[in-house]
C-alpha cells in the first residue's frame, strides 16, 4: 500500500519550519567561552551594553603562574561586539600558566579556563653580568643599581626575582620603587633598579617609619632568582647573588675640583680623570665629554677603578692647544648629588646646597710637538 502523496503546502510548510529553525539557531547568542590565541585572551558572550564601573578588569581577569591568587596581569582591553578582548601588557614567556576567569553575566558565576604554550627545551645559557656600583662598599643612601646580563631579558617580571637580604638573611620589605613598565635599556640586557628614595631622604613619612632599604655598618646580599626567564624563555644558568658592605650615608656634592686629571703626553695617549668617589657608571659615561674650539672631540670612553677614573682615547691623535673637559650638570655620585646640588637635602639646614650647577669646565693643554 502506497503513503499518501505530500502535498505542495505541506511540502513548503516544512521547508518554512526547517529554514526558520536554522535562522534562529544562527541568531541565537552564542554561549559564553573562553579562547587563546596570538597572545591575546578573548572571552566572548558578554551580556552588558556598557562596561562596569570598575572597568573590564571586573568582567575579565587574567593570571599568570600556578597561584591562582596571583595579582591580576597588566594589559590593555577592548571590545568587538560581545567580545571582550585582554592583551598582555608583556607576553607572557612559554611554560607560563594563564588563568582566565570571565564574568559574562555578573550575576552569575564566572566561567574559566587555562591558557598557555608548552614550555620550550631550552638550554640556560644567559646569566647576570654585573651589577654596578662595581665596588663592595655602597653608601647607606644608595640611590639605584643596574643589572647587566649576557642576553636580553624578559620584562615585567624583575620585582620577583631580585631581593635584597640582610645580614640575617631575611628579605628587606620593598627597597625599591617598583616601576611599570621596568627601566630597560634599548638592547633589553640592562635595567636600572631604583632604590626607594621616600626611605632614604630624611624627613620623608617613609623614611621615619620604614628607614632607609641600606643600614650603614650593616652587609647585605643582592640576590637574583634563576627562574628568572630570558627574552627566549629560558631560566638564568645560575643564581646570582653578591654581598655589599654598607658605608655612612654619602651627603656632599659633585665637584670638579676635586678631581685630578692627567693630561696626555703624546698624542695617541688617554687623558684621565681620577675622581674623588665612585660616580653613577651610566651618567659618566655620557656626561663627560672633550672639546677644543667648541668642537666636540671624538673618541671612546672607559670606566676604571670601580667607576672612580674615566679614561678617554682619541679616535685621531691629540692637536697641540687648549682642551676641555665638559660635564654637564646630569651627572651624579651614587647617592644621586649632583654639581653643587644634594640629592638628600636637610631642610633645616640652609646652608645645605639646593642649587644645580648646569655645567662644569675643566681645562688641560695639549703641548706642541
Amino acid at each position: 500500500m502506497r503513503g499518501r502523496a505530500i502535498s505542495w503546502a505541506e511540502r513548503s510548510s516544512a521547508r518554512f519550519l526547517f529554514l526558520t529553525g536554522l535562522l534562529l539557531a544562527a541568531c541565537a547568542p552564542a554561549a559564553p567561552a573562553l579562547s587563546y590565541k596570538s597572545g591575546e585572551i578573548v572571552g566572548s558572550g558578554w551580556r552588558g551594553l556598557e562596561p562596569p564601573p570598575g572597568g573590564w578588569s571586573e568582567v575579565l581577569i587574567v593570571r599568570a603562574g600556578d597561584d591562582p591568587n596571583a595579582p591580576p596581569m597588566l594589559g590593555a582591553y577592548h571590545r568587538e561586539g560581545d567580545r571582550i578582548v585582554f592583551t598582555p601588557r608583556f607576553a607572557p614567556s612559554p611554560g607560563v600558566k594563564l588563568r582566565a576567569s570571565f564574568h559574562p553575566n555578573l550575576d552569575k558565576p564566572p566561567i574559566t579556563a587555562e591558557f598557555g604554550e608548552a614550555a620550550k627545551a631550552l638550554a640556560s645559557t644567559t646569566r647576570v653580568a654585573h651589577i654596578y656600583p662595581s665596588a663592595d662598599d655602597w653608601p647607606a643612601n644608595t640611590l639605584k643599581m643596574y643589572v647587566e646580563f649576557s642576553a636580553p631579558m624578559s620584562a615585567g617580571e624583575a620585582w620577583t626575582h631580585i631581593r635584597v637580604l640582610d645580614d640575617q638573611g631575611r628579605a628587606i620589605e620593598k627597597p625599591f620603587v617598583e616601576l611599570e613598565p621596568e627601566l630597560w635599556d634599548p638592547s633589553g640586557k640592562r635595567l636600572t633598579v631604583l632604590f626607594d628614595p621616600g626611605r632614604i631622604k630624611r624627613g620623608l613619612v617613609d623614611n621615619e617609619t620604614s628607614g632607609p632599604p641600606l643600614t650603614p655598618g650593616r652587609t647585605v646580599t643582592i640576590e637574583i632568582d634563576p627562574t628568572w626567564r630570558d627574552a627566549g624563555g629560558a631560566p638564568l644558568a645560575e643564581k646570582f647573588d653578591r654581598t655589599i658592605q654598607v658605608m655612612d650615608p654619602l651627603r656632599q656634592v659633585v665637584d670638579v675640583k676635586r678631581w685630578r686629571v692627567v693630561s696626555p703626553k703624546a698624542a695617541r695617549e688617554d687623558v684621565v680623570v681620577a675622581f674623588d668617589r665612585p660616580l653613577d657608571e651610566a651618567l659618566a659615561r655620557r656626561a663627560i665629554t672633550v672639546s677644543k674650539d667648541g668642537s666636540a672631540i671624538a673618541g671612546k670612553v672607559s670606566l676604571d677603578g670601580n667607576e672612580t677614573e674615566w679614561r678617554f682615547t682619541p679616535d685621531a691623535p691629540w692637536t697641540e692647544g687648549r682642551h676641555v673637559i665638559r660635564v654637564d650638570g646630569v651627572i651624579e655620585d651614587l647617592a644621586g648629588n649632583r654639581l653643587g646640588k644634594l640629592f638628600d637635602v636637610d631642610t633645616k639646614d640652609p646652608a645645605e646646597a639646593t642649587e644645580a650647577t648646569p655645567v662644569a669646565e675643566i681645562a688641560f693643554d695639549i703641548p706642541g710637538r
